[in-house]
């Protein structure tokens, strides 16, 4: 069985206890497994999941920020949903990456934002940057929030199955968490994923902007738990994701 790990910043109790009725809210209500059960880090390992990619234009006129493909995720998992006749009005709930004090070791956590996922482009673009930014102290407590108050509210919540992460190609700081320069994932020293280590989502999002004989592309790998969606789930869940991006561009 795998220990969390914890990366503590030095931030007082009463700090940190006043932070436990925002992320409470956050996490309620739980969602339902995406799949056939959720992802439980205890038996899923990287070696339990599989990486698929895609390339979709984007015809906007300037690169997208991590707020608009965040926005992208979110309307894609709420059609994923729909279309499964699984419509959630709560939203959808992502952990974005967020960056520690010992970030040059590595060292990576995720807190949760619950997005909107239905509604016109404009209004969830908005709405997603306004909510990722009223997270206290840029999620960075979170993990410690979580796992070392005793705050058994928090404790028994349910954590987001969905994970988010942005890789821009030459880094524009549109938000100070979502869009850091360091392009190294969390989960090994060289980003290569140790397939032993815990799975802790059932999907993981990494995109990267690129450009490719002068037109702007987004990159996606989507890493998946293999033992609770099927390669159908995989299939709608690309298909309803690249007819999303043109109607943010």
């Amino acid at each position: 069985m795998h220990a969390v790990e914890v990366t503590s910043r030095a931030v007082p109790s009463h700090a940190l206890a006043q932070q436990v009725p925002y992320w409470v809210a956050v996490l309620t209500p739980e969602e339902r497994p995406f799949g056939t059960r959720r992802t439980d880090p205890f038996i899923d390992t990287v070696d339990s999941s599989v990486v698929t990619t895609t390339r979709t234009q984007w015809a906007g006129t300037e690169r997208p920020s991590a707020t608009t493909l965040l926005a992208v995720l979110a309307a894609t998992a709420g059609a994923w949903q729909t279309d499964r006749c699984r419509t959630c009005t709560s939203g959808v709930l992502v952990d974005i990456s967020s960056e520690s004090d010992s970030a040059s070791e590595g060292n990576w956590g995720f807190y949760p934002v619950r997005l909107p996922s239905t509604g016109p482009a404009e209004f969830l673009t908005r709405e997603v940057r306004r909510r990722v930014e009223a997270t206290p102290a840029g999620g960075r407590d979170f993990r410690t929030a979580k796992y070392t108050l005793n705050a058994p509210a928090l404790a028994r919540r349910s954590g987001a199955q969905i994970s988010f992460d942005y890789r821009p190609e030459h880094p524009v700081l549109d938000h100070p968490v979502l869009e850091h320069p360091a392009l190294e994932h969390p989960e090994s020293e060289h980003g290569v994923p140790d397939e032993s280590r815990p799975l802790n989502h059932s999907l993981s999002v990494t995109c990267e902007v690129v450009e490719v004989d002068g037109v702007m592309m987004v990159d996606t790998e989507f890493r998946w738990n293999c033992r609770i969606f099927t390669r159908s789930d995989v299939d709608d869940f690309e298909r309803f994701w690249e007819k999303t991006i043109p109607t943010f561009c």
